[in-house]
C-alpha cells in the first residue's frame, strides 16, 4: 500500500512545481518561442528612441510647416522729396509745383517719329537724355516686335499749360478737369522729361484704349529698361490725384524706373507724398484764379 502511496505523491510534487514555475512566468501566453508579441517590435522602437533622443516631439500636424513667432515689421526709412531740377529724378505734382519761369535746360527734339510735320515747336521737345532715350525706347519697340509709336505731346511751358487748363475748365468743368489736366506748374510736361505717346491704329490720340493696342502693352511691360515709368497708372487714382493715362510715360533713369516697375509704386509713393487734396475738393475747386483777366479772356471765347 504505501508503494502505492509514494508512487501518486512523487507525480503530484512534480505537477505543483510545474504549475508554480508557469505562474511565476506571468502565464502561458507570450511565453512560448511562437507567441504573439505583446509590445513593439524592435525596428518601431528604435524609431521612437531616436526621435526621442535627438528633438522633442513635434506638436505640429503632419505635412504642415509650424507658423512663425510674429515679429515687428520694420519701419521704411523715409527717402526725402527730390525737387533738384538738375536731376531727372524729382518730383512734380500739386504739391510740388515748379515756378512759372522754369525752363528746361537744352530742350531738343529727339529722333521719334510724330504724326505732325513741324517738330521744331515746344511739344516736340525734351531734354536731351530724356530725347535720347525715347529713341531707343521707340527702337526697341520696332526691333524687338514690330511696333510703331509716335510722340504726341511732350514739352509744355508754363503758359501753355494755363492755356489747356483754363479752356478745360471753361469747356469741361471742374471736376474733369481736375482729374484729367494739370494746373499750371504742376504739370510734369513743363519738366521736358514726360511724354504722351500713341499709335497709328489710335489715331495717334490719347485714350485709355491704347493700353490695350500691342503698342500699348509692350510699353507698360518694357518702359522701364528705357528710364521710363508709366506716371498714372490704373488703380492708382487715389494716389496721384489723376486718372489713368496709360499714354503719358515719365523719365527717371533706369535705376528708379526698374524698382518702380518692380514694386509697382508711383514717384509720389516712392517719396511719401501721396495726393492730398480729396476726390470733394477737387470736383469743386479750380487750382487758377478764375476771376483773373487772363482766365476770363479764354472763358469767353466759349461762352
Amino acid at each position: 500500500m504505501k508503494k502505492y502511496i509514494r508512487l501518486l505523491i512523487i507525480p503530484a510534487a512534480l505537477w505543483t512545481l510545474g504549475m508554480g514555475l508557469v505562474f511565476l512566468g506571468g502565464g502561458c501566453k507570450g511565453s512560448g518561442p511562437d507567441a504573439e508579441p505583446s509590445v513593439a517590435p524592435i525596428s518601431e522602437q528604435a524609431d521612437t528612441d531616436a526621435v526621442a533622443t535627438t528633438a522633442p516631439l513635434s506638436t505640429v500636424p503632419p505635412n504642415r510647416t509650424a507658423t512663425p513667432e510674429p515679429t515687428e515689421a520694420p519701419t521704411p526709412t523715409p527717402i526725402a522729396v527730390n525737387t533738384d531740377t538738375s536731376t531727372v529724378t524729382y518730383l512734380v505734382n500739386r504739391e510740388y509745383p515748379l515756378p512759372e519761369n522754369f525752363v528746361p535746360e537744352g530742350l531738343t527734339t529727339p529722333d521719334v517719329l510724330f504724326p505732325f510735320s513741324d517738330t521744331t515747336i515746344d511739344k516736340a521737345k525734351m531734354t536731351p537724355d530724356a530725347g535720347a532715350a525715347l529713341a531707343l525706347l521707340f527702337d526697341a519697340a520696332y526691333d524687338e516686335a514690330g511696333l510703331t509709336l509716335y510722340g504726341v505731346s511732350a514739352y509744355r511751358s508754363y503758359a501753355r499749360q494755363y492755356t489747356i487748363y483754363a479752356t478745360n475748365l471753361a469747356t469741361r468743368g471742374v471736376a474733369h478737369t481736375n482729374r484729367y489736366s494739370a494746373a499750371p506748374g504742376r504739370s510734369e510736361h513743363q519738366t521736358g522729361l514726360a511724354i504722351d505717346i500713341s499709335c497709328a491704329s489710335e489715331g495717334f490720340g490719347l485714350e485709355t484704349t491704347f493700353a490695350d493696342t500691342p503698342e500699348g502693352i509692350w510699353v507698360a511691360k518694357n518702359a522701364h529698361r528705357f528710364g521710363f515709368i508709366l506716371r498714372y497708372p490704373k488703380d492708382k487714382e487715389h494716389i496721384t490725384g489723376y486718372n489713368y493715362e496709360p499714354w503719358h510715360i515719365r523719365y527717371v533713369g533706369t535705376e528708379l524706373a526698374g524698382y518702380l516697375y518692380e514694386t509697382g509704386l508711383t514717384l509720389d509713393e516712392y517719396y511719401g507724398v501721396p495726393s492730398t487734396l480729396s476726390a470733394e475738393y477737387l470736383e469743386t475747386t479750380p487750382l487758377i484764379d478764375t476771376t483773373a483777366e487772363s482766365y476770363l479772356s479764354i472763358y469767353r471765347q466759349y461762352h
